[in-house]
């Protein structure tokens, strides 16, 4: 264990003793931070309009304040971004998180000091949970992917971008020397330099663990080795930067400065390429600890990736995190769920069927039964009240009285051509099952439709490599098997004829990767990019070039 590991272990332990005694009896801790932040925050206009100062109990916060979304949210944060203040929270912004909302608008959160200092509280938790099980962690450096945080700058002059990228921006500048790639790498347009110069930088480097919110981003990282090797390779021994890239001038002037020879470190490189015929990151990055990044829902594909790179380093999940508030704390490598983080959010959940329903029943973190699925409502320091993110979460255990959370999916994404309606959850679940069975990788996967007559749903799948074509068969039976077994009314309705035969359709190499780079140009975060799992848009599959089509009925291939 490093000199830091221990310090910082002594220091975050009574932080960690404090959480896990309030897990005791949590909805103690749930009152106290509701009335904080509604003292906190009763003269704002919100607060005044809703009675801040008047309310005493959780049901008296209930009957006052309403449940909100985005949407209902919208017109207080426009005013906030056009400078007014004391609208939603007492604090001020400082900054405003942007990502995508259920129209085609962006969703804006207020960042403020105040949330920021609590949004730190818990990375103090999961980083002691983290040090306590993977006490070498700190001896190598953190390659860790964000997107840049300013997109652009309101009315009033604050910026706005990804969450991920402020804080990373804002390390103090101790920590931020344990990070192996600079912030204004990040910053890069063009995503083929921006990955040349994480792998440039990280190669050459003794990298203990990687953060990254999405594995496919991982992914796709190691993907681009075998291509770009030679050439990284020769910058290490040379202490360059290839020409080949488009770096802007003042970030290349900015590594420059940084950069030396290192022939040593590139013989090195050479002499596993030349032993191993590949460059594989668990050959490279021997110290490697700990990958950090979400596990939970619809990413489960991209984990099965990972092995292939990086052999059995463990992963850990990142919890329950979004621009609105970090709502888990994980404390092991096991599984994606993590403690309700009860110190720092008030919540409230609904039950996934009430989702329709006018009368919804609200439930306390206390009430909660394991196994059922919610929808995770919340009340922040940074100003959001009763606030339906939109994410379903299943209770995985509980630890003490408190429950271990893990995401599901996002909202109530279901399909449906003749009443089955299936959701993402259930079509990842077959999935996942179907690419066990058959031993198959996969770099994509999205299922869609087709309302021919009778409708179909359509699967469309890069491969990571070249199985068979009765392998490929067999994935499409076993996905259909799958769904059969997940949803009764897909079953019935696809034995009745209603629903047609589901198609495979293989598309191009190359593909998943074309249309990631279109919908991050389009303004979608790097990080946090993720191709929907299903979705009801019958155009969709002409984002990409299909290069056959498989199907059951007649087991013959179709090659286009």
């Amino acid at each position: 264990m490093s000199f830091i590991a221990k310090i910082a272990l002594k220091l975050l332990e009574p932080k960690a003793r404090a959480f896990e005694e309030a897990t005791k009896d949590p909805v103690v801790t749930q009152e106290q931070v509701l009335f904080e932040y509604l003292r906190r925050n009763k003269d704002t206009e919100y607060g005044k309009s809703h009675n801040f100062a008047g309310i005493r109990t959780i049901d008296d916060y209930r009957r006052h304040v309403p449940l909100n979304d985005c949407e209902t949210i919208r017109p207080y944060v426009e005013r906030m971004k056009r400078g007014e203040e004391n609208i939603l929270t007492v604090d001020k912004p400082v900054f405003f998180g942007a990502t995508s909302g259920t129209t085609d608008k962006p969703k804006y959160i207020p960042v403020t000091g105040y949330f920021r200092r609590k949004k730190a509280e818990l990375m103090d938790l999961w980083a002691y949970y983290i040090l306590k099980g993977h006490p070498d962690i700190l001896r190598g450096k953190v390659l860790a992917m964000i997107s840049p945080d300013t997109e652009g700058v309101t009315e009033s002059g604050l910026p706005y971008g990804a969450e991920s990228g402020h804080a990373y921006k804002n390390l103090p500048l101790f920590i931020r020397q344990m990070y192996a790639i600079p912030y204004e790498v990040f910053t890069i347009t063009d995503y083929a330099a921006r990955y040349y110069c994480i792998l440039r930088l990280g190669m050459e480097a003794d990298i203990s663990t990687i953060a990254a919110l999405n594995p496919s981003a991982i992914v796709l990282l190691c993907q681009r080795i075998p291509q770009w090797q030679e050439t990284i390779i020769r910058d290490i021994e040379e202490g360059s930067l290839s020409k080949e890239f488009n770096i802007p001038e003042d970030i290349r002037d900015l590594l420059n400065r940084r950069l030396k020879p290192n022939p040593r470190r590139a013989n090195a490189l050479r002499g596993i390429l030349k032993e191993k015929k590949v460059l594989l990151p668990k050959d490279f990055w021997p110290n490697l600890v700990l990958i950090e990044c979400w596990k939970g829902g619809t990413v489960k594909l991209y984990l099965k990736e990972l092995p292939q790179y990086f052999g059995d380093v463990p992963v850990r999940d990142f919890g329950c995190l979004s621009t609105e508030a970090r709502s888990s704390i994980p404390m092991s490598d096991n599984g994606a769920g993590g403690i309700l983080a009860i110190g720092t959010n008030f919540y409230e959940f609904f039950p996934k069927e009430d989702m329709a329903k006018p009368e919804k029943r609200f439930f306390l973190c206390d009430e909660l039964k394991a196994g059922k699925e919610y929808f995770l409502v919340v009340t922040t320091p940074g100003g959001l009240y009763r606030y339906n993110i939109d994410d379903i979460i299943t209770v995985d255990d509980f630890f003490n009285k408190t429950p271990v959370i893990e995401f599901v999916q996002k909202g109530m994404n279901a399909v449906s051509l003749t009443g089955e309606k299936i959701y993402e959850s259930q079509v990842n679940a077959a999935v996942l099952r179907a690419v066990e069975k058959n031993n198959v990788l996969i770099k994509f996967f999205s299922a869609t439709i087709e309302a021919t007559t009778p409708g179909k749903y359509i699967f469309l799948v890069e491969f990571d490599g070249n199985p068979a074509q009765g392998q490929k068969r067999s994935l499409l039976a076993a996905i259909e098997e799958g769904l059969r077994l997940e949803n009764r009314e897909y079953n019935d309705l696809r034995n009745e004829g209603v629903l047609g035969e589901p198609v495979l359709k293989v598309v191009k190499d190359g593909s998943f990767a074309r249309y990631r780079q279109m919908k991050i140009s389009q303004g979608v975060h790097d990080g946090q990019f993720k191709a929907p799992e299903l979705t009801g848009d019958p155009d969709f599959q002409k984002n990409f070039e299909i290069a056959e089509e498989i199907r059951i009925d007649d087991h013959k291939t179709h090659t286009l």
